[in-house]
């Protein structure tokens, strides 16, 4: 069940989030989960009135949303690991190689991003009116850096399924998503694997790397889930 969960609600929070979009820079990040999850229930509830005919049109709205609330680049970034990092940046001695590092940065930002909406947009439909809580941040929560958002969501089981969303302000003070984590899984960790051993497949042609990434499969995901099940 762990696997099946975690599949579903990959799809679900990723785009879930994105849907947080304010104008009030004010929101805390526990309000902007708060208000995500009423709202993502509204969108996907709209959805299966059109979404057999008209598919790219769900597409579309989850791809228009997300760009405004998720902070791509940063979470690609991360996945790339040492390849996306400033030290790695700044140790580079020639315009050209750090002309090739940001170009590497910029399209593997948009390989990532359209990857992840365009997989798990087709999970959002499968989400069927679960118990929904958002817990409190506490009193004394520090909200300088990222700030952890946690969400229970109930299914078959009697212990809620447990999700962190990891949040951030930008330079804007907006906040926005930089990864998730779903059952003690690190979404952004899987990642990061993803690209550590696609590295090694195409014996570190960076290119190669950008040009072949897919977003991690449902094998991966649930080869993830049971791995953690079994500790």
């Amino acid at each position: 069940m762990m696997k099946k969960i975690l599949v579903m609600l990959t799809a679900t929070l990723f785009a879930g989030l994105a849907l947080a979009k304010t104008d009030d820079s004010a929101v805390g990040p526990h309000e902007v989960v708060a208000n995500t999850t009423q709202e993502l229930m509204k969108v996907i509830e709209e959805a299966r009135g059109y979404v057999d005919q008209d598919p790219d049109r769900f597409n579309n709205e989850v791809r228009r949303i997300m760009d405004q609330v998720v902070d791509f680049q940063s979470f690609a970034r991360g996945v790339m690991g040492k390849y996306g990092s400033r030290a790695y940046y700044q140790s580079l001695t020639s315009e050209e190689d750090k002309a090739q590092f940001r170009d590497h940065v910029l399209r593997f930002t948009q390989n990532f991003k359209d990857g992840l909406i365009n997989t798990y947009a087709k999970g959002l439909l499968g989400f069927n009116g679960n118990k929904i809580e958002v817990l409190p941040l506490a009193e004394d929560a520090d909200l300088s850096g990222s700030v952890g958002v946690r969400q229970h969501i109930y299914g078959e089981r009697a212990k809620p399924y447990e999700v962190i969303y990891t949040l951030r302000r930008d330079a804007q003070g907006d906040w926005k998503l930089r990864n998730v984590i779903i059952e003690g899984l690190n979404l952004g960790r899987i990642y990061q694997n993803q690209f550590r051993t696609a590295v090694a497949t195409y014996d570190g042609d960076i290119e190669k790397v950008i040009d072949n990434w897919t977003v991690a499969p449902k094998e991966v995901m649930e080869q993830a889930a049971g791995d953690a099940g079994e500790k």
